[in-house]
Order: C-alpha cells, then sequence, then structure tokens
C-alpha cells in the first residue's frame, strides 16, 4: 500500500491542472498512511473524492482527515465505503463546500467523530447512511461488532435529502430540518420517536410499516406537504395501521407498498383494532391518483387495505398490484380474479395486475 500511495502523490504533484472533478481510490489492504500520504499531494481543486476499502475484514483503513488542507474546502462530494474507519475529533476539519455526503459500512473511532464531521459541513444537503449489518460500533477497538446503544446525534439544518438504514441505532436530531425534501428512513421507530417530528416538511418518504410503529406515529404524523409515500411491507401487516397512517397525509398522490420477507425479526407489539370513523381526505377528496403493491400476497389484511383503498380513492387513475408467487399457479389467478373483482370507487381506474 505504501509503494501505491508513493505513487498516486508523486502523480499528483505533476498533475499540474486546475481542476479534478472526480478521484476514485479502492484499498485493498490495511492502510495507516492514506490521509497523511494522499490527501496532501492534491494541489488541483477537487470536486468529488470516492474511497473504498475491501480489505481483510478484521482491518480497517484508518483515516482522520487532516486539517487546513485546501483540498477539502472545494470538495462538493464525498464518498466513503467498506472498512474504513474516521477519525474526525483530534483533527477537525471543515468541508466549506460539502453538499453530499456518503457513508456506507463505515465506522467512527468514537461517538463524537461522526458529530463532528455533520458539523464540519454548513452547508450539507444530501446524506446517505448505510450502517454494516444494522450496526455501527462506537468502540476504539477496531473491528469488533458490538451490540452498542450509542445514540448519534445529527445537526443538519440544510439538509434537503436523508437517507439512514439502521433498524438497531439511536438518532438525535438536534436541530429541525426545515428544507428536507425527501427521506428514506429504515429505523426502529421506538428508539427514534423524534424523528416524525424532522420531517415535517418532506414531499416524498420512504419506511417500514409495522404495528410497533402505531404507538409512535398516531396522531402525530408527517406532514401536509406529503405527495409520495413509500412503505416497507412485512408478513405481520396490519390494516388498520395503513388506513389510520393514511389520516395523517391528506394530500397524498402517490402510494407505493413493497412487500417485504426479512431474515431477521422485527420488534412487533399489537395494533390496535380500531375501525376508522371517516375515510381518510386524500381518498375521498380526490387526491390520491397512483396506487402500487409489490409482492401482494392476498392474505386476509392485504384483501382488506386493497378493498378499502379500490372502493374509497376516488381520483385513482392507476393501480397496480404485483403477485407473490407461492409456486401454484392457482393462487396467482385466484388472486387475480378477487382483485378484479373489487369495486372501484374511480371510474377511470385502469387495474393492471402482473405476475
Amino acid at each position: 500500500m505504501g509503494e501505491f500511495v508513493q505513487f498516486c502523490g508523486r502523480s499528483l504533484q505533476l498533475h499540474d491542472a486546475s481542476l479534478i472533478k472526480t478521484i476514485d481510490v479502492k484499498l485493498r489492504k490495511h492502510s495507516d498512511s492514506l490521509d497523511s500520504l494522499f490527501f496532501p499531494k492534491l494541489h488541483s481543486t477537487v470536486l468529488e473524492i470516492s474511497v473504498t476499502s475491501t480489505a481483510y475484514p478484521i482491518y480497517y483503513s484508518f483515516i482522520t482527515f487532516p486539517n487546513n488542507l485546501n483540498v477539502f474546502q472545494t470538495l462538493v462530494v464525498l464518498k466513503l465505503q467498506g472498512l474504513i474507519l474516521l477519525d474526525v475529533v483530534e483533527s477537525p476539519v471543515c468541508f466549506q463546500s460539502l453538499k453530499s455526503l456518503y457513508l456506507k459500512c463505515v465506522k467512527f473511532e468514537s461517538g463524537d467523530s461522526f458529530t463532528a464531521l455533520l458539523s464540519a459541513c454548513p452547508v450539507l444537503e444530501d446524506l446517505f447512511i448505510h450502517r454494516r449489518c444494522s450496526r455501527l460500533s462506537f468502540t476504539k477497538e477496531p473491528g469488533y461488532y458490538s451490540e452498542d446503544e450509542a445514540i448519534v446525534e445529527i445537526t443538519a439544518p440544510s439538509l434537503n435529502y436523508l437517507k439512514i438504514f439502521d433498524r438497531v441505532g439511536s438518532f438525535s436530531f438536534l436541530e429541525d430540518m426545515p428544507k428536507l425534501v425527501e427521506a428514506d428512513v429504515k429505523v426502529n421507530l421506538s428508539k427514534n420517536e423524534k424523528l416524525p417530528k424532522v420531517v415535517t416538511s418532506v414531499e416524498r418518504l420512504s419506511l417500514d410499516l409495522y404495528p410497533s410503529m402505531v404507538f409512535h406515529l398516531e396522531d402525530r404524523f408527517i406532514s401536509k406537504k406529503l405527495g409520495h409515500l413509500e412503505l416497507d411491507i412485512y408478513d405481520n401487516f396490519k390494516s388498520n395501521l395503513l388506513l389510520s397512517l393514511l389520516k395523517d397525509v391528506p394530500y397524498l398522490r402517490s402510494l407505493k407498498l413493497n412487500h417485504q420477507h426479512p431474515i431477521y425479526d422485527l420488534e412487533d407489539q399489537p395494533c390496535s383494532d380500531s375501525e376508522l370513523s371517516s375515510v381518510p381526505d386524500c381518498l375521498s377528496f380526490q387526491y390520491l391518483e397512483t396506487f402500487q403493491w409489490i409482492d401482494y400476497a392476498g392474505t386476509y389484511e392485504e384483501i382488506q387495505a386493497a378493498v378499502y383503498v379500490l372502493k374509497n380513492a376516488r381520483c385513482l387513475k392507476n393501480a397496480t398490484i404485483s403477485l407473490h408467487s407461492r409456486g401454484i399457479e392457482n393462487d396467482l389467478m385466484m388472486m387475480k380474479k378477487e382483485l378484479e373483482s373489487m369495486s372501484k370507487a374511480s371510474t377511470m381506474c385502469q387495474l393492471f395486475i402482473k405476475f
């Protein structure tokens, strides 16, 4: 790795172009010298840096982000993926121009490192977080996973896109995000009760739907700006949870349901069986136009939900339902006939059924 870094350093010193659009670095061996030997050699203005590490699983490439380097002042996009250990506490750096930050399977030297990194990005707009195995271990010992209960603090008031995939960890949003337009969050809401309050401005939202959510979302959800909602549903799907959720999105125009088959157990609690006293506004006041269901399995709860939406969505234009195959062709044909026989409130609704 040392020879590679030295080669890159010499090459970059000879590079006389004033602008480099993208630098893509792929690491296959453990390195302690990437930041000290590689980054200081960059004298051009760089817009995007992508670092991917595929080192041996127990070793991590350590990056501290040295301060006072001009390369970080002009950076617009930073992507870090794989076996990378970050420490942004002892060597603070300010990414004055950074708008997009991608962190996939990255570990932090301490719980403060993540907060320090976000604090160093004053104009950040897009934040992508994907934690390996749904965990991120805040530990001084790289290469080991733990069931940590560390709370990740996020201060990013300029964000307009947020993506988090972590059904184990806890996130504390220290400030509102009034500019947030789109959010894709797969988290455990029992540990992230403040999340609904920071997505009040979103227009597009994707999240999990499972029974225990009813205790965390009921009567205090989302925003009146929400026009597009995508939900991952599971085998414990309850139709009344979906319908109660629709009450809080009165201007919803597009609804997509993805049936998931997780290999892990989701936390679950009983869901209320109460009936809706009135039809949700997004159905009765002619807002919902598009309805899509991926891997529809024809269970009792799914039938109840499909019947309700088709029967009450007065302005529905397109309903696309993809059937979940159990390997029995007769089951698919029965589900198809059952869906086709359901009454529809909208005379212009086109129903498409896919196998």
